[in-house]
């Protein structure tokens, strides 16, 4: 039971060093994505950090089950390397011994996916689902930031508000666009500013800027004959935000409702089941990978581990689309993938005499 709990201290250690150093890079990632799209006018700034917190479950989802094989490999190998497996094994540890405690520390990790997999990453795709689709009914106002130049309307319309009220109102407003037919000619450009505004409905629900006590510009660049016009109240039509629309995933769909006999919902289901089967074959995997000879290093094997470890992800993904295309009947799945493994993970047993 000491011997348990040694290994058990050292790989999660190491598990969870590992994951937070992949989890910050790819949330990293995904971060720069989301600022890009507010910064475009969007996405609202609010939202960003909900969008991260619900994303968390679907990073965790493949981060974690590598994570722990890598533990295995940098954990075991460290022991080979400093002789300390020497020491166990001429305590009794032997390597059935040290199988069944991998596995062991395999089924914690199960714990852990089996939540994550089965409800907390479908909850979370939802949820962003949800959450873009109020983004898409969202003006370009809304998405508006204080004191700074908004491009809209894919660059044909920039928009600038020097202040922004907490109940809608705009202070210092400008707005130009450029209105015409397509074509090489040039374009009018049309510049609005006015010293303040607020959003309005109309009686058939069109939602309007009402600017008051501004100037309205019209003409071509380069040409003289501009239109000005000053006004007291001015209209201007407010558009939707341009947010991405998202269909639906099967990814956020519950995994009491997919339907294992449908190609594309079945292929899901399977992936999340595969994912979850997954960790106790590469948690064995690792064991012979990270047997080493104390004079070649801890890193002799950590390259032909991780290319088999990304090569099970990587068939896993490619069998599931060709599952969800009808490319591989459902009775046969991601299944193969996993006995083609069983019988690696038999002959490299075997081959390091881990097991009788």
């Amino acid at each position: 039971m000491i011997i348990y709990r040694y290994f058990a201290r050292e790989v999660c250690f190491t598990t969870l060093a590992v994951a937070g150093i992949v989890l910050v890079i790819a949330m990293g990632w995904r971060f720069s994505g989301y600022l890009n799209d507010a910064a475009d006018g969007l996405l609202t700034r609010d939202v960003l950090l909900i969008l991260m917190a619900y994303r968390l479950p679907g990073f965790l989802e493949l981060i974690l089950p590598v994570s722990f094989f890598l533990a295995i490999l940098l954990t075991y190998g460290r022991m080979y390397v400093d002789s300390e497996m020497i020491v166990l094994k001429s305590c009794g540890l032997s390597p059935t011994r040290l199988v069944t405690m991998t596995l062991g520390l395999a089924a914690i990790v199960v714990s852990v996916m089996v939540p994550i997999t089965l409800w907390l990453k479908p909850a979370g795709e939802a949820r962003v689902a949800a959450l873009f689709r109020e983004q898409r009914n969202l003006t370009e106002f809304d998405t508006l930031a204080a004191g700074r130049f908004q491009s809209l309307r894919s660059g044909q319309r920039v928009t600038y508000a020097e202040e922004l009220a907490d109940d809608g109102r705009l202070n210092g407003i400008f707005i130009t666009e450029l209105r015409g037919e397509a074509g090489p000619g040039p374009k009018d450009v049309v510049t609005v500013v006015a010293d303040r505004g607020a959003q309005q409905l109309d009686v058939d629900g069109a939602r309007f800027l009402v600017l008051r006590d501004g100037q309205r510009y019209r003409g071509k660049p380069g040409d003289h004959d501009y239109q000005v016009i000053e006004y007291e109240e001015y209209g201007q039509l407010v558009e939707k935000s341009q947010a991405r629309a998202r269909a639906q995933r099967r990814t956020a769909i519950p995994t009491w409702d997919l339907e294992s006999t449908d190609p594309r919902e079945g292929s899901e289901l399977q992936w999340r089941i595969s994912i979850i089967l997954m960790v106790p074959m590469i948690a064995v995997m690792a064991v012979p990978l990270s047997r080493v000879n104390p004079r070649q290093g801890r890193f002799t094997r950590l390259i032909p581990g991780m290319i088999l470890c990304f090569m099970y992800v990587v068939l896993l993904s490619t069998a599931r689309s060709a599952v969800e295309r009808e490319q591989i009947p459902m009775t046969i799945g991601l299944w193969w993938i996993h006995a083609a493994y069983l019988v690696l993970v038999a002959v490299l047993l075997r081959n390091e005499r881990l097991v009788r």
